[in-house]
């Protein structure tokens, strides 16, 4: 966010009066601060680094862009602490996320809790058979981070496995694995996957809701099926029939179905008819930091008394136990 109104300033924001310093001691006193952010990532604050007075008008802002899984919250400091929540959870009091999904005219209509999608989506136009039609390999991962908690390198291996007796494979492009790409060449690396490839690993680092990282980009803007594999209900981020999610089929059954759709082209036509309402882009900083700005000068919003009850098991969710309680 950068130092004073900078960020807002440079993002063209509707506000541009927020002014941004990492310097507790700017103002005279701690109390004149409109809003107090603390990062989701260093949450384990001794007490002397901690705010020692708190104005009750002023917003103590949540933000994190990173897995509750590898940054969970368990002091219990925490609880009745926070007045606004800025992370990529879907029911935050503003979202900081990843992607956003757009109607064909640029209205942002998902990701959502609750979210709609078309019931009935026609079939693709023969241009887009075409662009699918020369693909001759079954699956890429491009990856980097070697050992995850979610185990995701252990899940490839065993679809690696399974994929044997159908003769493809998994190719993985970076430090994991045998295949290089530059990551300074982003056009040759997306174009691998545009022409070469039926699928793309979509698999995140660690398991949370609604953790659903821009990674899913390089399958659904390259024209290849993402395979997700997380904590998250894809349904909130993907149209039926859109994706394959290795979670909940296993690695057996997984790559049964990719072998089947890949000798089946009409079904794999299918994974696409969302292009024909949907497009997906990766959220821009100008979205979210232009949101803090404007929540801020909502006379309404901040006279409004809102508290975080329960903060730890909302952010930790199904892993609050055994991230917590170690």
């Amino acid at each position: 966010m950068k130092e004073g109104n900078v960020a807002f300033v440079k993002n063209k924001c509707r506000f541009t009066n927020c002014f941004v310093t990492n310097d507790s001691r700017y103002l005279v006193n701690e109390l004149d601060f409109d809003a107090i952010a603390f990062n989701g990532r260093d949450m384990h604050l001794k007490l002397s680094q901690m705010p020692q007075h708190r104005n009750p008008r002023q917003k103590y802002i949540f933000g994190a862009m990173e897995s509750a899984d590898n940054f969970p919250v368990c002091d219990e400091r925490f609880e009745d602490f926070f007045n606004w929540t800025w992370t990529y959870k879907l029911d935050s009091d503003f979202r900081w996320g990843y992607i956003t999904v757009y109607d064909l005219n640029g209205t942002v209509v998902g990701p959502a809790v609750n979210m709609k999608w078309k019931s009935e989506m026609k079939p693709i136009n023969e241009d887009l058979k075409v662009k699918l039609s020369n693909k001759t390999k079954a699956a890429v991962w491009f990856v980097s981070h070697c050992r995850t908690k979610s185990r995701r390198e252990h899940f490839v291996e065993e679809v690696q496995r399974e994929l044997e007796p159908y003769n493809w494979t998994v190719d993985v492009y970076g430090r994991c694995g045998t295949f290089k790409c530059p990551k300074s060449n982003r056009k040759f690396c997306n174009d691998l996957i545009k022409n070469n490839y039926y699928f793309y690993f979509s698999l995140e680092n660690s398991f949370a809701e609604d953790y659903v990282t821009e990674k899913l980009l390089n399958g659904l803007e390259n024209y290849a099926v993402p395979i997700v594999y997380g904590a998250a209900n894809y349904s909130r981020f993907l149209p039926p029939g859109s994706y394959l999610n290795g979670m909940e089929l296993g690695a057996k059954e997984l790559a049964r179905q990719m072998n089947l759709i890949i000798e089946n082209r009409t079904l794999y036509h299918d994974f696409f008819r969302w292009r024909n309402y949907y497009v997906y882009k990766e959220t821009s900083s100008k979205e979210d930091i232009c949101k803090l700005c404007e929540m801020l000068n909502d006379e309404e919003k901040v006279a409004q008394t809102s508290v975080w009850h329960d903060f730890r098991k909302w952010w930790n969710g199904a892993r609050y136990e055994q991230n917590c309680h170690k």
